[in-house]
């Protein structure tokens, strides 16, 4: 999709001559302020023309498509590069077999996962461009104050495969206690995921807010450890044009908010941790058996999950090796009074 550019201050005489070209064509078709933008800032500002592939988590792809449609993406002032910017949406568990110079998935928890290159291949151009609220998703008309997040059944898929869960399972930790799940077990989800799956599935589900509020997803934007000086550029455009009140009317329009302020630290050693700490709990003998005679954590077909394959728990309040306060921006507090960990 090819990034659109804005008028700039002054017009050249390509600009005026394209200005009164549109005033004409204005009697005989409608043309957006947008599209005139973009015709004239290409003839005054391009220097240097390339292209930008962007690769966004589903649910925000829609977003960026628009907004690059719209103008965003274009050269900035001082910048010549011209980008003819496409945004496709990529679950972040398949970015391994994409080829892209830009990767904005859900969090950047996902580059710690161990046995895979994503730290070395990417590096963190931005820490937040946009934030979605994560959290349980309770059926419509469900009070969120009757639900206690550390002592609720909750849907979880594979950490390594779904975001959702994997921010979670930071925030919570895992352990022994977990048990089957019963009926009106929760799926964790992002504010924008829920939007995503009331509209294209009829999900019947409501945003996570208050009480069953955790977290949220920062949505950083990632680029290419190997990207070319023009390319970079390009990206810086992207990035700078964010700034504008369009992307955030956007974001708004679909549930999501702007981007975080100051994202939160956490250990090196948190995904490490409570992935270790996952994989011990799942092949043990125990658990081998509880997922096998569905005592312990238990695919659930009647639950709305956010992977192929869906576990059904009750998690207790744990954490990794790093604090909770320390470890994520919460917008209603802490989740616990007294954080403890399985993995000391």
């Amino acid at each position: 999709m090819t990034g659109r550019h804005r008028r700039p201050r002054r017009l050249s005489k390509e600009g005026r001559r394209l200005l009164g070209g549109a005033a004409l064509l204005a009697v005989f078709a409608p043309v957006t302020v947008y599209t005139l933008n973009a015709a004239i800032a290409h003839v005054q500002s391009c220097g240097t023309e390339t292209t930008l592939a962007v690769a966004a988590a589903p649910e925000l792809a829609p977003v960026l498509q628009d907004f690059v449609a719209a103008g965003g993406g274009a050269p900035s002032r001082g910048s010549d590069v011209c980008a003819d910017i496409t945004v496709n949406a990529v679950p972040s568990s398949d970015i391994a077999g994409v080829d892209a110079d830009v990767w904005i998935p859900e969090t950047d928890l996902l580059l710690d996962i161990p046995g895979t290159d994503l730290a070395e291949r990417w590096e963190v151009y931005d820490a937040s461009t946009a934030s979605g609220a994560i959290g349980l998703a309770l059926p419509e008309g469900t009070d969120p104050v009757s639900i206690a997040p550390e002592t609720a059944d909750v849907a979880l898929g594979d950490p390594r495969q779904d975001a959702a869960s994997l921010m979670w399972i930071v925030l919570f930790g895992v352990d022994e206690d977990t048990v089957s799940g019963a009926e009106g077990e929760f799926p964790v989800m992002s504010a924008p995921e829920v939007a995503r799956a009331n509209a294209e599935e009829g999900a019947g589900l409501q945003s996570p807010s208050g009480n069953v509020q955790v977290g949220q997803f920062e949505y950083p934007m990632l680029i290419a450890a190997d990207l070319d000086d023009d390319r970079r550029e390009a990206a810086s455009n992207l990035l700078r044009s964010y700034g504008s009140p369009d992307y955030a009317e956007l974001l708004t329009a679909a549930d999501f908010g702007p981007g975080v302020p100051q994202p939160p630290n956490r250990s090196d050693s948190a995904v490490e941790s409570v992935l270790a700490a996952w994989d011990s709990y799942s092949s043990s003998d125990l658990a081998w058996l509880s997922t096998s005679l569905r005592i312990g954590c238990a695919s659930s077909a009647s639950s709305v999950a956010t992977s192929a394959t869906a576990l059904t728990c009750k998690i207790v309040p744990a954490l990794s090796t790093n604090t909770l306060n320390d470890a994520f921006h919460f917008p209603n507090g802490s989740r616990t009074a007294n954080p403890m960990s399985p993995f000391s």
